[in-house]
């Protein structure tokens, strides 16, 4: 950049990272290559990645995130899709995700524009940054239950919690917890012993930045009631905790779902079941020094059968899955003009998830997670790279991309 006269003018690098961090990924990813400093900062500083992230994902309906895309999955085949939105909030598909050798993949959530995917036939874990094409894989999870990436802010850490219910006798958790420091699972003690039938509901959500995961469970014993819960995973206390959910209407007219949030510590929506509608509405909660407080009504303009998404696609907007007869379609509902506008979309959102891309690096956070323990115990460092050869000569995979613009290749790492 150059004044009047010609000359260069130098400019703080605090304000030029704070320029920068306003940028959408795409963009600052070609500006890698305008001189070294913006490619150490670009791709470099997990802070500037971080606040990168957070000012994309926030908005100002202070109560869910934007979406850059959103995952789902191919009807026919299976495959977890991106789609981007269109100025009119219709749909385009972007690129499929496949895994070679041919396994069956799906998306157990994103952290930060990390992707966890897992196989479902095998217990191998991915972590995935497609906006700079970096694949981790984990080593083999010890269960097969639900599982969640988080994120550690005082460690600097990410975790992936595995949970799951083994006897449907004494219905005892079981946690494991991968963590990309220590490089390793590891089994955690939990005292909380969970009478239920079904177990957890749904996939859970991630809320406060990604240091809380949530599901919902059924407490349901015999011929009980179905009562619900809410079960909390703290990524920094790595602690399971159980709580109750908010005071809303008859809980047995009504369905429940937990939306992802990067303020609060949870976030519910609360709507009546369909056999039960007579007035179209949404109760927003969130749940803030862990109290419950209704934080949205939303209510919708006819009595049409309607289910919403779980994620924002703008600022006070979102999708809604209205049934039509047989048929359901896929709407855009603004909550301030208070309007539907048909998406073009036939069919449900049921799994889909809003996805933000990033600048976060795995692989950076692992060389400084090694190179700070090779200072303290050069053996065990020297042990781990040899385990983790051992593990990559016996695994390997390649994720890849499928899109008009043609296929890209990502090979696994350990």
């Amino acid at each position: 950049m150059g004044d009047e006269s010609g000359c260069l003018v130098n400019i703080p690098e605090e304000l030029v990272s704070e320029i920068l961090c306003y940028l959408p990924v795409k963009l600052l990813i070609r500006f890698t290559i305008v001189c070294k400093s913006w490619l150490c900062l670009i791709r470099n500083n997990h802070c500037f990645a971080m606040k990168n992230y957070l000012i994309r994902c926030t908005s100002s309906s202070k109560v869910l995130d934007n979406a850059d895309y959103m995952f789902d999955n191919l009807v026919k085949s299976d495959n977890p899709c991106l789609y981007s939105f269109t100025q009119a909030k219709s749909f385009r598909f972007l690129k499929k995700f496949e895994c070679v050798p041919n396994e069956k993949i799906g998306v157990s959530n994103s952290c930060h524009g990390i992707i966890c995917i897992h196989l479902f036939r095998k217990s191998e874990i991915f972590l995935y940054n497609p906006s700079i094409q970096e694949v981790v894989l984990l080593p083999p999870c010890p269960n097969n239950g639900k599982k969640a990436l988080g994120f550690d802010p005082i460690q600097n850490d990410y975790k992936v919690v595995a949970i799951d219910f083994p006897n449907t006798d004494n219905y005892l958790c079981r946690v494991n917890l991968y963590s990309l420091r220590h490089g390793h699972w590891r089994k955690l003690y939990t005292s909380i012993s969970l009478r239920c039938t079904h177990g957890i509901e749904g996939d859970g959500a991630s809320n406060a930045n990604g240091r809380i995961y949530n599901w919902l469970f059924n407490k349901q014993h015999g011929m009980e009631k179905k009562k619900l819960g809410l079960l909390s995973f703290d990524m920094t206390e790595e602690v399971l905790k159980e709580f109750p959910m908010p005071k809303c209407e008859d809980p047995h007219l009504h369905d429940h779902e937990l939306l992802s949030s990067t303020r609060w510590q949870a976030c519910l929506i609360c709507l009546p079941k369909s056999y039960y509608f007579t007035h179209g509405f949404i109760d927003v909660w969130v749940l803030k020094d862990w109290i419950w407080s209704k934080a949205i009504v939303i209510k919708f303009p006819d009595r049409e059968l309607m289910q919403p998404s779980k994620f924002w696609i703008n600022d006070n907007e979102l999708f809604v899955n209205v049934e039509k007869g047989n048929t359901i379609e896929v709407f855009h509902y603004n909550l301030a003009t208070k309007k539907l506008k048909f998406t073009g979309r036939k069919g449900s959102l049921w799994c889909s998830r809003g996805y933000v891309e990033s600048l976060v690096s795995l692989k950076r956070l692992m060389s400084l997670h090694h190179e700070s323990k090779h200072g303290e115990d050069g053996k065990q460092i020297n042990d781990q790279v040899e385990v983790a050869s051992k593990q990559e000569d016996t695994s390997r995979y390649v994720l890849r991309e499928v899109s008009r613009k043609g296929v890209r290749w990502s090979q696994t790492s350990t």
